[in-house]
């Protein structure tokens, strides 16, 4: 029978030097979190391609199927840096295949849902076991691979292909149910898979003890308070009354106070506010909101477009996507390399002005297939520098023991930067929302340009201990 060996916290650092973390091979970890986060991607983007579907079974409005694409990725932003300091506080293993039961359970809820609000209720929950496994997976390679010279950035280039595979499988695999069978076995297919990749990881992973802190329980309150509060004005907005916004905007800053107020009197905070006055990690949260969201907008806007304007099905609508995920792919895969001659910054500028650089041109050429192509590779490989390159930013200048909190931020900024995209650039129209996308890359070209500066330094995490 296999024994599992137990590795000390992260937040040890004389336990860290102590242990090799190469008696669990850091590549059976590396593909066991890669396929993790793969599933919880997959649905980001295949949920748009099942939403014409699911709007015929229901006969449902476009508010209720806009909360059955926004649930998953508003509840996975949400709750990701609560995912992020569960994985501190139980140990990453632990919260990675908690994660992924969550994920399989509420997946089948959705699959036999009798109501489009049951399907809501399905994708939120499924959203929340995502907010478990991505930082939770992130921290286990961080973890195997720290010790490993010359590793870490191949490996969270491999784990951003990863991401990358996910997002390309969605649209394929989740057209190709819809098409063949129907929306419900979309989701039993999901659930079947993350329970394979759950009794896969069991044995591999390597179990972490987290740091021993009390929870922030204040803290997260708070936190899901105030990104629920964004994220649910810039769903709604153009439904909601003026006074309705006003009130919600205050709420929002108030929010923000109260959580100063909150952490500054933690005795463990979840979210040193030394780790938010780090300008370089402060950014680059900013980047990786604003960055998703110029991605996102246009791939929800295009997946959608090519249905509804060239006349192309689910799964056709999903191979003809399949040109943005390779060039995605590649340059994730290539990301550690990049990030060797560029440095991280240097990639994240590559990969910032190759996205605003595709948009500009894209409203003038959709409806001619065969230039749009080009423009999705090209689309998919900025997109593909990007992911690794502000996940490598965030852990890089992670306080020490926050490595998992650090891991949420990212995974929480790239989610609710994909909802605020369904929110606000999906209403403008394909072309419209796509050269706003481009400004808003711009400003996030622009963020990485000004302040993003030190993240090629020492990490926080060690300069501080």
């Amino acid at each position: 029978m296999h024994s599992e060996h137990v590795t000390p916290s992260l937040a040890d650092p004389e336990a860290r030097a102590s242990v090799a973390p190469r008696r669990r091979s850091p590549g059976l970890v590396l593909a066991s979190a890669s396929l993790g986060t793969l599933l919880v991607i997959l649905l980001t983007s295949g949920l748009n391609i099942a939403s014409p579907a699911i709007r015929s079974t229901f006969d449902a409005g476009g508010t209720a199927i806009g909360w059955v694409l926004s649930g998953y990725t508003l509840a996975f932003a949400m709750l990701s840096l609560t995912g992020g300091a569960l994985t501190d506080r139980f140990g990453a293993r632990r919260v990675f295949l908690g994660g992924l039961g969550v994920f399989t359970a509420f997946s089948l809820v959705a699959a036999a849902a009798p109501t489009v609000a049951v399907v809501v209720v399905g994708t939120f929950g499924q959203g929340v076991g995502a907010a478990l496994v991505l930082p939770s997976a992130l921290t286990l390679i961080q973890f195997v691979y720290q010790d490993v010279p010359g590793r870490l950035s191949w490996a969270i280039g491999m784990w951003a292909g990863a991401n990358a595979l996910g997002a390309a499988l969605g649209p394929v695999l989740c057209g190709a149910l819809v098409s063949v069978s129907s929306w419900r076995a979309m989701f039993l297919v999901v659930s079947v898979l993350a329970v394979a990749f759950a009794l896969v990881g069991r044995p591999v992973l390597p179990l972490l003890r987290g740091g021993g802190a009390r929870l922030d329980l204040p803290g997260l309150v708070v936190m899901v308070v105030l990104l629920g509060l964004v994220a649910f004005l810039a769903h709604d907005w153009r439904a909601l009354p003026a006074w309705a916004l006003g009130a919600g905007a205050v709420a929002a800053v108030a929010a923000v106070w109260l959580f100063g107020r909150v952490e500054r009197r933690a005795a463990a905070p979840m979210l040193p506010l030394g780790q938010l006055r780090d300008v370089p990690f402060s950014a680059n949260a900013v980047v990786t909101v604003v960055g998703t969201a110029a991605f996102f907008g246009p791939l929800y806007l295009v997946s959608m477009g090519l249905q509804d304007e060239l006349g192309m099905s689910a799964f056709q609508a999903g191979v003809a996507l399949l040109p943005l995920a390779g060039g995605n792919i590649v340059a994730a895969l290539a990301a550690g390399r990049v990030i060797g001659r560029l440095g991280v910054r240097g990639a994240m500028v590559l990969g910032s002005v190759l996205v605003v650089a595709v948009l500009i041109p894209m409203p003038l050429v959709f409806a001619r297939y065969g230039l749009l192509l080009v423009l999705l590779v090209f689309l998919g490989m900025g997109w593909g520098l990007l992911v690794p390159t502000t996940s490598a930013a965030g852990l890089a200048r992670a306080v020490a023991g926050k490595e998992g909190v650090a891991s949420g931020v990212t995974a929480g900024g790239r989610e609710l930067g994909a909802a605020l995209a369904a929110a606000t650039l999906l209403p403008l129209g394909i072309r419209a929302g796509i050269w706003a996308a481009a400004g808003v890359g711009l400003v996030s070209l622009l963020v990485v340009l000004v302040s993003v500066r030190a993240v090629d330094g020492a990490p926080v995490s060690r300069s501080r201990s």
